[in-house]
């Protein structure tokens, strides 16, 4: 694989490394999401990763396909305080796991920065090779 291989695949990565800390910080902005029993609430986020050949070299880089979006029935709570809330005090609140979202964002920040460090060498690669011949 050549260098300019090494580029698509990086820049790729960080493509989708950026897509997954965009929907991980959506989710986080929307935990506290609530809204009447009778209605959907918030749905989490998630990009699907899909590999791609790069180039015809053999060489798998990867790309978002999409954002799937999960239930919007939320988990019912008791809160008889919120305007929303229905005659038994109830509403529905949106389903993110602050834990699971916190742990994405380390695994998409790690990507991202890995993805990063390669463009930079590619970058240091292409600066010694320019300056070979002189």
């Amino acid at each position: 694989m050549s260098l300019f291989g090494a580029l698509t695949i990086s820049g790729g990565g960080i493509d989708a490394a950026q897509t997954w800390i965009n929907t991980t910080a959506s989710n986080v902005a929307n935990a506290n999401d609530v809204a009447p029993t009778s209605q959907g609430v918030y749905a989490t986020e998630a990009p699907v990763f899909t590999p791609v050949n790069v180039g015809g070299s053999g060489a798998m880089g990867v790309q978002v396909s999409g954002v799937v979006r999960g239930s919007t029935a939320g988990i019912v709570t008791h809160d008889p305080s919120s305007p929303l809330a229905d005659a038994q005090g109830n509403v529905r609140t949106a389903d993110v796991s602050m834990s699971t979202q916190l742990v994405g964002l380390i695994a998409a920040q790690n990507d991202y920065q890995a993805n990063a460090r390669v463009l930079a060498q590619a970058k240091t690669a292409y600066q010694s090779a320019l300056t070979l011949g002189q």
